[in-house]
């Protein structure tokens, strides 16, 4: 199996996730807005979330050929710091611009979202993981 295949397979269900929750923020919007969740904010969210899974999929699927501990170690916490900070970046960003107008069930669902993109892609990696060395 080539780089690019893994890599594509393991980004597959972050991807199929991305979709869904773009498609329930679409079809739920008057429901988003009962919950006081303001949906282009929840979207933009999904959208930088998946962006930064992304990157720090591949940045972990580095770690895991790593030959050296230390280079291991390396992409690991880079991809979870690049995630966070990339994150708490966009809350300030968002925080700064609105105001005192910050909608924080927009935010408490980019947090669920975030928490939903860690869980699938560790368990993606996981998968990979095994098929690799399995073939």
């Amino acid at each position: 199996m080539t780089s690019k295949t893994s890599t594509k397979k393991a980004f597959l269900p972050v991807a199929l996730v991305f979709i869904l929750i773009n498609a329930l923020l679409i079809g739920m919007k008057n429901q988003l807005a009962k919950w006081d969740i303001d949906q282009p904010v929840a979207i933009i969210g999904n959208l930088l979330l998946f962006i930064v899974t992304f990157i720090s999929l591949v940045m972990y699927q580095r770690a895991i050929k790593h030959a050296s501990t230390a280079g291991f170690l390396r992409n690991t916490y880079s991809g979870m710091l690049v995630k966070l900070f990339v994150c708490m970046a966009a809350v300030l960003v968002y925080a700064m611009i609105e105001g005192s107008n910050i909608n924080k069930g927009a935010i408490f669902a980019c947090m669920f979202f975030y928490f939903l993109y860690t869980f699938i892609e560790i368990r993606s990696l996981m998968r990979w993981n095994k098929e690799r060395r399995n073939a």
